[in-house]
């Protein structure tokens, strides 16, 4: 958008009921767009601002969040991935972060 502002729009995402936009369960359809702004304030500090555009779920455009703060991190953090269905984690968590769930005592991977 300018030097300072980068905006990501976000479509295609999949319409199943397995699939929500947050965790008080709002649905989402396979015609929402989502539009984030992530907005440089400062060298140390951004704001985020998420648009959510669903017309099959949603009679106009709302946002999720407006302005949310974020802050410079030590570059030496590690940054967790973020999963969009609860059968992407319960996919992960078998295969690599829980591998007592493996069936038959089998290594996880396999």
């Amino acid at each position: 958008m300018d030097d300072n502002t980068l905006v990501v729009q976000t479509i295609g995402m999949m319409p199943e009921d397995r699939v929500w936009l947050d965790l008080t369960g709002r649905p989402i359809s396979d015609a929402a767009r989502v539009e984030e702004r992530f907005h440089r304030v400062n060298h140390d500090r951004m704001e985020l601002t998420v648009t959510i555009n669903d017309p099959k779920m949603y009679s106009k455009p709302w946002i999720a969040m407006n302005k949310f703060p974020m802050r410079l991190e030590d570059p030496h953090r590690d940054v967790m991935e973020v999963y969009c269905s609860p059968s992407e984690m319960e996919k992960y968590d078998k295969l690599f972060a829980n591998p007592t769930s493996a069936p038959d005592g089998d290594s996880p991977g396999r």
